[in-house]
């Protein structure tokens, strides 16, 4: 059967925020949702879903490309596109078969939304912003144990620094991302490395090839 990517989040906090906030909250969820579903590399079939006002939930047809979704979606929130609030989200990340997909994802099942849904309520109850289940559980070992590793990274993330990784996600050159930012490329290349850019493009690359061989060994 197929395998896909299933991912589940919230929003960090949330319930500090008063109503006004939380409009804009969905409003650029929305945005952003928009924007992933339009890059033809990620495969977002069924668009996104926001409920509850601070959750939020996607299914990938590509599951490789599931952390750099991920990432997308927090660097977008703690970044200056968004407001500078530095906002932050704990994502569930998903990897298995789907026994039905309904054009509406409240309404679709299988294993890779149980274990989204099921990594979600667990991260509440200590600090990791990014955790994976899936069939495989070597590929879970791997995964997981970069993921508190990355944390030490994206945890410390400022809102310029958060535009550029952003941008850089989304596959921008840094020529490009100075142009966006209005800043010299010097910049751009200083916040990417005070970033860890390389370090996060590493994992994200060593995440999209070992879930395909996963995948593939099936």
């Amino acid at each position: 059967m197929k395998v896909f990517a299933v991912l589940t989040g919230d929003i960090v906090d949330s319930t500090k925020l008063v109503i006004p906030e939380r409009k804009v909250l969905m409003k650029n969820l929305d945005y952003l949702f928009t924007r992933l579903e339009a890059k033809n590399e990620l495969q977002l079939k069924i668009p996104f879903e926001v409920f509850r006002g601070d959750s939020f939930q996607g299914l990938l047809d590509t599951p490789a490309e599931a952390l750099r979704v991920a990432l997308l979606i927090r660097s977008y929130l703690k970044s200056d596109f968004y407001s500078g609030q530095n906002l932050d989200a704990r994502i569930g990340i998903g990897i298995g078969t789907v026994a039905y997909k309904s054009p509406k994802l409240s309404e679709s099942d299988g294993e890779a939304f149980h274990y989204s849904g099921r990594l979600l309520d667990g991260m509440k109850k200590h600090p990791n912003r990014i955790e994976i289940q899936s069939s495989w559980p070597a590929l879970d070992a791997e995964i997981n144990t970069g993921l508190v590793l990355l944390e030490t990274i994206t945890s410390k993330w400022t809102a310029a620094q958060a535009d550029i990784m952003y941008l850089k996600l989304l596959g921008h050159t840094e020529v490009n991302i100075s142009a966006t930012l209005g800043i010299t490329q010097s910049a751009v290349n200083q916040r990417s490395n005070a970033a860890s850019w390389n370090a996060v493009d590493l994992f994200v690359k060593r995440f999209y090839t070992v879930v395909l061989q996963c995948i593939n060994s099936k």
